[in-house]
């Protein structure tokens, strides 16, 4: 019964060494499997992560590019602003001006213009008195009509009619207005 039993005792050995060899193998194979798991695994959180961070740039940029056009605007609209209030202080200045600085500021006006237009001056029912003495004196004829204007004249000429009133006038050269007084205080 010896030899039985060495002949048991050996096949359980090869048996435990088959065993032993089998384990190895599926442990070798199942580390194998597991290692390229979790290299897929890393791999696809470093895509997932460029990925998220390209998509984060890409919204803080637009949140970017959104907040300096508001700024852009806001400073634009402010700009506006402030270039029409000074528009509307300067015609506000104008108007309030003595007789003497407001008639000088007409009858520089007034030397300047072309005489082929008409020597008829329209002025507002406030300005009649005020400016008759300057119309005459640039040889222009005051005429009895009054004109619905703040300030400034009308050159009257027959049918046709020149707008020299403050408010035409800052109409029409708006525009230059604006630049130069941006210019000015920007």
């Amino acid at each position: 019964m010896n030899d039985g039993k060495i002949i048991i005792d050996k096949i359980i050995a090869e048996a435990e060494e088959v065993a032993k060899a089998s384990l190895a193998k599926g442990q070798k194979e199942a580390d194998a499997i597991l290692k390229a798991a979790q290299e897929k695994v890393n791999k696809e959180l470093d895509v997932f992560d460029r990925n998220a961070q390209a998509e984060a740039e890409k919204a803080a940029a637009k949140e970017i590019s959104g907040a300096q056009m508001q700024a852009k605007k806001a400073i634009l609209e402010t700009k506006q602003e402030i270039l029409a209030e000074t528009i509307a202080e300067a015609e506000k200045r104008l108007l309030s001006l003595d007789d003497a600085a407001y008639a000088k500021v007409i009858g520089g006006m007034l030397k300047k213009l072309d005489r082929s237009l008409g020597t008829e001056i329209l002025v507002s029912k406030k300005d009649a008195a005020r400016l008759a003495d300057v119309v005459k004196e640039n040889e222009f004829t005051l005429s009895a009509q009054t004109a619905d204007i703040s300030g400034g004249f009308i050159v009257k000429n027959g049918d046709i009619e020149y707008n020299y009133s403050f408010e035409s006038i800052i109409t029409v050269e708006k525009e230059e207005i604006q630049q130069i007084a941006a210019k000015i205080l920007f």
